[in-house]
This record gives C-alpha cells, sequence and structure tokens, in this order.
C-alpha cells in the first residue's frame, strides 16, 4: 500500500462505500416495489423475433433488419437478454429491470476505476459517491422502471465505460486496449441509435494516446463498419426514419437544456424545455469549459473522463437535431455528461473542485426529493395496463391506451401483443401470477354492493385514488357494504391463494370490527369463507387457498361487517389472487 493510500482511512474508506449505496438502494427499492410484470410499448415490436427464435423457426438472414428500429436504433445487443429472460424466466420484466440497474452498477465502477489510478487517494474516495449519486439519480426513473428503456441506455453506457477503462488500464497493452475498445463501440452501437457516438471519441482519444499501429486501426474499422452496418444497411434500402419533426440547429437554447435535464423537476411527461434545466445546462458547459482550460497541460491523463463527457455532448447534438421534444429516457445519456464533468473535477484544484462538486450537490438535491414526477412508463405498468393484457380477449377498447402510450389508431397492438406472450406462456401468462382486484375494475369484474356504498381505491386510506395509478392501491370498504370480484383461475394451476390484511381506517375508536371474504364458484356448490377479528388500532391478514377451484370461475365477496352508526370504513390492502401454475404448460388450456 502506497503511503498516499495510507493518509485514508478505513473508516473513510467504509463511509464513502455506504454512501456510494444509498442511491442504488433507493432505486432499487423504486424499482421492485412499483410497477406490474407486464410487458407493454415497444415490446410488441420485439416478440415476434424473439419468440420465433425461441420456436427455432426463425430466419437468420432477417437478423439485421429485424432488430433495427424505425426510429434509428438498434437492439442486436438486447436481443440475447431477451432470449435469456423469455426462455428461462417466462419474460419476467423485474430480471431485465434487475440487470439494468446491475448494468449501471458496472457503468459506474469502471469509470471509478478508470479514473482512480491518476487521483490521490482521498479525491478517489470522495468521487465515488458523486459518481454512484449521479448514475442513480432518481430523475433517470423513467428509464430505470422500463425494460426495454433502462437496457437502452445503459448498455451503450456501459460499452462507453469499457473504453474509458482501456484507455486508462492498457496503456502498456495496446492489443488488450484494442479489443475492449472494439467490444464497447459494438455493444454501443447495437443497444441504442446514440451508442454509434462512441466511434469518433474513441478514435479521437486512440489517436490522442498515439496508436498507431495499422493491424490494431484495421481490427478497430473493422468493429466500427460492423457497428455501423445496421444504419448503413438502412439507409441504402432507403428505409428512412420515423416520421417525426426535426428542428436540426434551431434554438440553441434547447441543447443546453438537454445537459441540464438531469437536475429538472416534472420531466416525465413535460417534454418541453424547461427554466431549470437551461440554468443548469449553462453553468456545467462553463464548469466543463473552464475544467478543461485548466487542465489542458495534462490532458492526456484526462482522455478517459474527457471521453465519457464527449459522448454526451455529442449524443446532446444527436438528439436535439433529431428530435423535436426531450423525451424522459433521454436523462439518461445526459447524466454522462454529469459523469464526466465530475471525474475530472477530482483532477482540479480545490476552489474549482468545490465550485463544480457544489453545483452537481445542488442539482441533485433540487432533482432528487421527489421522483413520482419524473416517471413515464410505469403508468403502462399499472395493475389495470397488466389484467388489461391479460384479458386482451375481452378487454374493453379503452386498454390499449393503458398499454400502448404513442396514442394514434388501434392497430390491434393488445391482441398482437397478447397473443403473442399468451401462446407462449410468457410475462402476465407466465407460471406465477398476480390478479389485482383495482386491476379489474374497467374490465367489469368488480362490483360494489349496494352500488351506493361509499367504497373507493385509495394510496393512503382517505383520500379516493385514481384507477389507473401504478401504485396497488387499497380497497376502502364502508360498513355494512361488500365488493364482489369475478375472477377466472386457470385449470392447470399449483396453487392458488387469495391475500390481504386489513385494517381500520387512523382514528377508528370502535373496539373491535370484523371483516370476510366469501368465495363462490360457476357451476360447482363448493363455497370458502374467511373472517377476521380486528381489535382498535390492530392489522389482522385475510385469505382464502383456492386452489381447490382450479379451472373455476370464481366470485369473491369482500365485507365489511355491520357496526355502530358512525363507524368508519376498513381497509383491505391491495386485495390480489396469488396463482402458481405448472411449468411449461399452458394454464389457460382447456
Amino acid at each position: 500500500m502506497s503511503d498516499d493510500e495510507r493518509t485514508v482511512s478505513g473508516g473513510a474508506k467504509a463511509l464513502s462505500i455506504a454512501l456510494a449505496l444509498l442511491a442504488p438502494a433507493r432505486m432499487t427499492w423504486i424499482v421492485f416495489t412499483f410497477g406490474e410484470n407486464n410487458l407493454s410499448n415497444d415490446y410488441v415490436g420485439r416478440v415476434q423475433t424473439v419468440l420465433s427464435i425461441l420456436d427455432g423457426r426463425y430466419d437468420f438472414r432477417n437478423l439485421f433488419s429485424d432488430t433495427f428500429i424505425g426510429s434509428g436504433h438498434s437492439w442486436l445487443a438486447i436481443l440475447p437478454i431477451y432470449l435469456f429472460d423469455a426462455r428461462f424466466f417466462a419474460w419476467s420484466m423485474d430480471v431485465e429491470l434487475g440487470i439494468g440497474l446491475l448494468l449501471s452498477a458496472a457503468k459506474t465502477l469502471l469509470l471509478w476505476l478508470a479514473v482512480a489510478p491518476t487521483l490521490s487517494a482521498r479525491a478517489r474516495w470522495l468521487v465515488l459517491p458523486v459518481l454512484s449519486a449521479l448514475a442513480f439519480s432518481v430523475s433517470q426513473v423513467a428509464s430505470f422502471t422500463f425494460g426495454e428503456s433502462t437496457l437502452q441506455m445503459q448498455l451503450p453506457q456501459l460499452g462507453l465505460a469499457l473504453g474509458a477503462y482501456a484507455f486508462a488500464r492498457f496503456d502498456r497493452r495496446p492489443n488488450v486496449r484494442c479489443a475492449l475498445v472494439a467490444a464497447g463501440g459494438l455493444l454501443a452501437s447495437w443497444s441504442w441509435g446514440g451508442g454509434v457516438m462512441v466511434w469518433p471519441v474513441f478514435f479521437a482519444a486512440l489517436l490522442a494516446l498515439g496508436e498507431r499501429n495499422l493491424g490494431r486501426w484495421s481490427v478497430l474499422g473493422l468493429a466500427a463498419a460492423s457497428g455501423l452496418s445496421q444504419y448503413a444497411l438502412s439507409a441504402a434500402f432507403g428505409h428512412t426514419l420515423s416520421a417525426i419533426e426535426r428542428p436540426g440547429l434551431s434554438q440553441p437554447l434547447r441543447y443546453v437544456g438537454l445537459i441540464g435535464r438531469p437536475f429538472a423537476n416534472g420531466t416525465g411527461f413535460d417534454f418541453a424545455p424547461l427554466r431549470s434545466a437551461i440554468a443548469f445546462g449553462a453553468v456545467g458547459l462553463l464548469l466543463a469549459g473552464v475544467t478543461l482550460a485548466v487542465e489542458r497541460h495534462r490532458w492526456r491523463a484526462r482522455i478517459p473522463a474527457i471521453a465519457v463527457l464527449g459522448w454526451s455532448l455529442l449524443v446532446a447534438l444527436q438528439i436535439g437535431f433529431f428530435r423535436k421534444d426531450v423525451a424522459a429516457w433521454y436523462i439518461a445519456p445526459m447524466t454522462a455528461f454529469w459523469l464526466g464533468l465530475a471525474a475530472l473535477l477530482a483532477f482540479t484544484p480545490r476552489p474549482l473542485a468545490a465550485a463544480g462538486f457544489a453545483t452537481i450537490a445542488a442539482g441533485l438535491l433540487f432533482s432528487n426529493r421527489t421522483w413520482e414526477d419524473k416517471s413515464f412508463y410505469l403508468s403502462s405498468r399499472a395493475p389495470v395496463s397488466a389484467a388489461c393484457l391479460r384479458e386482451w380477449r375481452t378487454a374493453p377498447a379503452s386498454c390499449r391506451k393503458r398499454l400502448f402510450q404513442w396514442g394514434g389508431p388501434d392497430l390491434g397492438e393488445p391482441a398482437t401483443l397478447g397473443d403473442f406472450l399468451e401462446s407462449h406462456h410468457l410475462s402476465v401468462f407466465g407460471p406465477r401470477r398476480t390478479y389485482l382486484l383495482q386491476g379489474d375494475v374497467p374490465l367489469k369484474r368488480v362490483r360494489r354492493e349496494p352500488e351506493t356504498a361509499p367504497s373507493f381505491f385509495s394510496a393512503d386510506g382517505r383520500t379516493p385514488g385514481d384507477i389507473d395509478d401504478f401504485r396497488r392501491l387499497d380497497l376502502i370498504l364502508a360498513p355494512r357494504s361488500t365488493v364482489s370480484w369475478r375472477v377466472d383461475l386457470p385449470p392447470n394451476l399449483k396453487s392458488a391463494q387469495f391475500l390481504t390484511r386489513v385494517h381500520a381506517v387512523p382514528g377508528d375508536e370502535t373496539l373491535a370490527r370484523g371483516a370476510s371474504v366469501s368465495v363462490t364458484a360457476e357451476g360447482s356448490p363448493a363455497s370458502l369463507e374467511e373472517r377476521a377479528f380486528l381489535p382498535r388500532e390492530t392489522a389482522r391478514p385475510l385469505s382464502v387457498d383456492l386452489s381447490s377451484l382450479a379451472g373455476k370461475t370464481i366470485t369473491l365477496r369482500l365485507s365489511a361487517e355491520e357496526t355502530h352508526e358512525g363507524a368508519t370504513p376498513l381497509v383491505f390492502e391491495a386485495p390480489r389472487v396469488i396463482v402458481t401454475a405448472d411449468a411449461g404448460q399452458n394454464p389457460d388450456a382447456p
């Protein structure tokens, strides 16, 4: 251990690591707490290719065209993840989201390892929590909570970080450096349209590092040609980008606002320029300019950080030129600007570093207080959305907008997605399913008895909530009222169970309450019933084993038992039916 390393105590290192884990922990909690396990939106354009390969009937001569999106993006590198998820995990959204989190962690670690060798020990451990806080900032929650988006955004950045790591660590092993840069470039190019911008950055960095070997340049040229081939083939065969307005180089402030977008609020559905984003973007660009000027005599050692910052600037130009609106998922590549800037600031004199990190801290504090306002895709993963996909055959027309957020005429997307997934027992048709009472309301499977009873769904137990909320809402049931819920149980199930917890709303003075659930089955004399006795300020589970009713259409009746006049309602926490079917069988087959 060097003397420089000994100046940082073990406690300080442990504190740095603990702080670095805070942002990933928060994002992980959001990712795995909210949103149902259903596919939606762009997956309708992926399922046929993926399932044809799994069925062994795919013509691989069409691979390059089938894995290219009309809006100018390749998803070739994402295909293996889809195949893995569909083959082994019934195409679980949770698996893809978990992979996205791991990719972001790997990206952060590679970038840190790329800049760490030339930093002092103290700066090295100070910058780690900053990089982590940026990489897992909740400003990117729209991307992190949707599988396709998180893979599209994180895979190119992992490729970029791999190149930065190669520049920093393999200067004396140029062949390894060349291989890592080529691999990083291919990964970036075949994941998302913005990934192709790594090639000019990588080539410029290698020229600056003195790479002159013709053989290695040939390898890199071949890798670049392969990475760009899908885009070139699309242009050669006359395929144009999707019909969108391209503002070009007009309105320069739009580009500045793109840079500052990671530190803005309300970005989930507000795609217009935001003043706070423009302000932070302007300060960020000023800091970057000053930092590069200060470090101009030591630029060679700063190439890994400059490469990350340079890529984000090129992507900002690309997005600003081709896209009128700044969609929520574009915040992820713009965060790379601040990652690169933070890495650069760690090298600079203390006053400049303090000003830069204070700006980053202010941006994170300003934008990370809330995350719901930055969510976009969770709307298509609400309980209602999952129910609409599961019941695609009989779902009302209103279900389309709950699964596909791009509007326009109905082209039969719910039926296309539902048919493919159901025939292969994937997603909501997989071996393990969750049916939520909340989700079945728009499907006319839920009824209040009496209709005039003041019952509703709520997130806080008091305020009526929107049934389309991506959160799992609780059922608030007035005394002496009942809610009935019709559920079709698949025939080949291994187990099925109704689950909830019941308690009185805050402030209920009743000494004891009663709640019950009864189950009847169509065409069967079988009936089940369970009751929960609730002393004041007590929550109790209420459950029924439904396994004996396989293949039946059942009706569950949830009741808040009669109490004295003026009693407050009961809260049934996210009433749901958990179904486990035999793996590899079609649980919906007759």
